[in-house]
């Protein structure tokens, strides 16, 4: 169903359901999911939902809003999909969330120009997420913020995956059935499309000879774009949960470098592929949740 930037607008503004330990969680107009923070001294804000994020970030319209200032020394390089770019970072007041508290987060200070909307202010990362065991129910639309170890209750039942944590900066990392071939793969909940390296459609089986089926450019949280194909692929499976057939974007994106994922086969999952799916990440377990 489609919704219009009106639409969400309005829905944005109704109060947020709370409960404990989780709350809402919506999708904008453009596909990103966003929930409500609350900031010391600012009231609620929209945040994008991002486990593809090591540190939480806000946009400059939000830092103006709230009057930050740049941290002395903290400048760093930021890696998006379609490059990187040095931002400075910032003090945020203490940020609550589903009954969670983080008190004084050094937080990304991303681009001028850079926005998913006026109503979003900024982005929640793992400086956050992996703290906890977090849920996400894209068919009802909550956000949980739980223990670790806990399984929380599903008529369906779970299908468990064994995760890794990337060193340093602990994204989330597991294997993909793709055609048959084992891929290693980046769960990312800020990205809407999935996209996988040259090395990972090659050993799916796309040759040089068999041309994409469209091209298109995406940019990402810089100033960058990149241009990729779309294919079709019709054996994706994350453990013993198995997608419907799908077309994934191909692309050696200038990230995969810096994360040390383009000399191997390498996917990064997007939201187009998770679709409606509720699913677990519990970070110190070490573990995914996918409900059958």
């Amino acid at each position: 169903m489609k919704v219009s930037a009106h639409a969400l607008l309005v829905a944005l503004l109704l109060p947020l359901a709370v409960h404990a330990g989780g709350q809402d969680l919506k999708r904008t107009h453009k596909g990103h999911l966003v929930t409500q923070v609350r900031i010391a001294g600012h009231g609620e804000q929209w945040f994008v939902v991002d486990t593809g994020a090591a540190a939480s970030a806000v946009y400059a319209h939000a830092r103006t809003r709230m009057g930050l200032i740049a941290e002395p020394g903290a400048a760093i390089e930021m890696h998006a999909a379609g490059g990187s770019q040095w931002i400075q970072r910032y003090r945020l007041p203490r940020l609550s969330v589903a009954g969670e508290d983080a008190d004084r987060l050094l937080v990304s200070g991303l681009p001028d120009g850079i926005q998913h909307g006026e109503e979003i202010a900024g982005v929640l990362g793992g400086d956050v997420l992996r703290r906890h065991l977090v849920e996400f129910d894209l068919a009802s639309g909550r956000l949980g913020l739980h223990q670790s170890g806990e399984r929380p209750s599903s008529a369906r039942g779970w299908n468990e995956v064994p995760i890794r944590l990337m060193p340093r900066v602990g994204l989330v990392m597991f294997d993909v059935m793709l055609e048959g071939v084992r891929i290693t793969a980046l769960l990312d909940t800020g990205a809407r499309q999935t996209f996988m390296n040259w090395h990972a459609a090659r050993a799916a089986g796309v040759t040089g000879q068999r041309k994409p089926q469209r091209v298109k450019t995406a940019g990402g949280a810089t100033h960058h774009a990149v241009a990729y194909s779309l294919r079709k692929f019709d054996g994706i499976a994350i453990g013993d949960t198995r997608f419907r057939p799908s077309a994934l974007a191909i692309s050696d994106l200038p990230v995969f470098a810096p994360i040390g994922m383009d000399q191997a086969p390498a996917m990064i999952v997007g939201l187009d592929l998770l679709g409606d799916r509720r699913f677990v990440i519990d970070y110190p377990a070490r573990r995914l949740l996918i409900e059958r």
